[in-house]
């Protein structure tokens, strides 16, 4: 199966039950789920832990079994601050490669 990075996003709209994106992604995420390895890393794991009180909440949300951790290839970092480099270059105003640049 190939691994599939989550978005931090589609998995708050699962926790909050968001009432406009709560079910269409709870319906992308378990059918991502049937066909693919769930992954999340360190970045989504930050922006979603903002959902919950506890980290044992988090980690019952986010179970290993079912959302393979990985690391954040340096690779990535690099091609993340090249991006932001030609964004302000465009006169874009964003001071940080975190997150549109490097998981965005």
């Amino acid at each position: 199966m190939t691994p599939v990075l989550v978005d931090s996003d589609v998995l708050l709209d699962v926790a909050t039950a968001d009432p406009v994106w709560g079910s269409w992604s709870t319906a992308v995420l378990e059918r991502t789920a049937d066909e693919s390895i769930l992954v999340i890393n360190a970045l989504v794991y930050a922006q979603v832990s903002v959902a919950f009180a506890t980290i044992e909440d988090l980690e019952a949300a986010l179970p290993a079994d079912l959302y393979r951790r990985e690391d954040l290839p340096y690779e990535a970092a690099f091609l993340a601050g090249k991006s932001l480099l030609r964004y302000r270059q465009g006169g874009g105003a964003k001071r940080s490669p975190l997150p549109d640049f490097y998981i965005g």
